[in-house]
């Protein structure tokens, strides 16, 4: 008698393996030991393609529009996401602009990329990586990712700054970035990274 790996589901309250039956994917299966909701195992969605391709463009739009405005009496300040790495630059925060730079546009840029990588060599007979180095990098990068930070540190500007201004406000690439991060998770979200080994 052969088992199937793929249909082994492992219960994390008992650790009980058992073997699924069925192949409806809404049915909630519970563990006959300790009687635990069991999670299905996860596989890839094309979803995950097109909220990476998503976030990709939405990121070019990001360094479009200004995310916040400030005034200043007649002094006009904007800031856009690299924008922002400059204006650190310029302060000499050399290495917190190295920081910001890693975690708030390469970590999630690469992050798209190799999702987007994964789907051309799955569906084509093109290979730009190995599958372990794929799913290392993917690991990587989705965990460096700090974007959904950098917005709250954003918000917490704009709310300090109300007052010490003339005029402040969240501008056109603040909600894209908003739709930018809901993307970038929803990616993450519909990718199952251990389908880079065919598990």
């Amino acid at each position: 008698m052969t088992v199937n790996i793929k249909k082994i589901i492992e219960c994390y309250s008992c650790g009980l393996f058992i073997n699924e039956q069925s192949e409806n994917k809404l049915l909630t299966l519970k563990c006959p030991r300790c009687n635990s909701k069991l999670i299905n195992k996860k596989s890839h969605s094309i979803e995950a393609l097109y909220y990476a391709i998503s976030s990709l463009l939405l990121f070019a739009i990001l360094n479009i529009y200004p995310l916040i405005t400030l005034s200043l009496g007649i002094t006009k300040l904007e800031a856009t996401l690299i924008g922002t790495v400059s204006i650190l630059l310029e302060q000499n925060f050399f290495f917190v602009a190295l920081v910001v730079f890693l975690t708030i546009v390469v970590a999630p840029l690469l992050n798209s990329l190799i999702i987007i990588i994964f789907f051309i060599q799955k569906y084509t007979k093109l290979k730009f990586l190995t599958n372990t180095l794929l799913y290392d990098s993917y690991e990587f990068f989705k965990h460096w990712g700090f974007i959904e930070v950098f917005i709250i540190s954003i918000i917490v500007t704009y709310i300090k700054l109300i007052g010490m201004v003339s005029s402040t406000k969240f501008d056109i690439g603040f909600y894209v970035m908003l739709i930018y991060i809901f993307c970038l998770y929803m990616s993450n979200r519909k990718f199952a990274a251990k389908d880079v080994f065919g598990e």
